[in-house]
């Protein structure tokens, strides 16, 4: 009688950009900065599979108080956490995402 082999694992359902940002908010931006107006953008698979990625934007401040330019940055996302964050860089294609605006929680 040959043994079945495991089956593999279901992929990981895409995360909720929003909810997460919403929740980690500090993590993602200096609490200083105080950022508003802040739009993500859809999850998408990494190369490699076994995680997502996303865009975030935000206006935000300096510490001096000045207005800045918006920021964006892109997470890295697994098992519903992120566990990267950097500021965007050319070849993140966050230029080229569509954006949804993150409702604040009540």
């Amino acid at each position: 009688m040959r043994v079945k082999p495991p089956e593999p694992p279901q992929p990981e359902a895409p995360p909720d950009v929003a909810l997460l940002v919403r929740k980690n908010l500090e993590m993602i931006f200096v609490a200083t900065t105080q950022p508003r107006d802040l739009e993500v953008s859809s999850p998408r698979r990494t190369d490699q599979g076994d995680a997502w990625t996303a865009c975030v934007r935000a206006q935000i401040i300096s510490a001096a108080g000045a207005p800045l330019q918006r920021q964006t940055y892109r997470l890295t996302i697994k098992q519903s956490e992120i566990i990267d964050r950097r500021r965007a860089a050319a070849g993140d294609d966050c230029l080229s995402q569509s954006y949804s605006p993150v409702m604040p929680t009540k």
